[in-house]
């Protein structure tokens, strides 16, 4: 996914949600690259609690796939296609993996995006047992 791709997926998002006031942050690979990491985007990710999955299950539900409760995640998840691309929106039941606390707004590409910082990111995946991702990050830290 180009750069391109992911302003125009999250352009149409915040416009979907604009006025409403919840917690959510975009995570995965996405949110890496927006900071600089030299890292390949498939999809979008995004994090929320369990108010935000039902705002966003509303705000996109032209492009809802799939809606279902993750035994992984142990919560819910929505599944969309958006200009072609899949964003997954996750609601994790283990609220450590959120870490909403750790979240920062960015300005990348005149759009502000809720981020988790790279520092926070790398913890994340540690948590997860991502090694491939925390190493990539690392070498962004130091």
């Amino acid at each position: 996914m180009e750069e391109e791709n992911i302003r125009d997926i999250l352009k149409l998002i915040l416009e979907s949600i604009q006025g409403k006031e919840f917690i959510w942050r975009l995570e995965g690979s996405a949110n890496l690259k927006i900071q600089g990491v030299d890292v390949s985007v498939a999809d979008l990710d995004i994090t929320t609690n369990n108010e935000g999955i039902e705002i966003f299950r509303s705000a996109l539900k032209e492009f809802i796939v799939k809606y279902f409760f993750s035994r992984k995640i142990k919560g819910y998840s929505l599944v969309c296609d958006i200009n072609s691309f899949e964003v997954e929106i996750n609601s994790y039941g283990d609220r450590e993996l959120d870490m909403f606390d750790k979240t920062k707004n960015m300005v990348w590409k005149g759009l502000q995006i809720p981020i988790l910082p790279l520092n926070s990111a790398k913890k994340f995946y540690e948590l997860i047992n991502r090694k491939e991702k925390v190493d990539l990050i690392s070498k962004y830290l130091s």
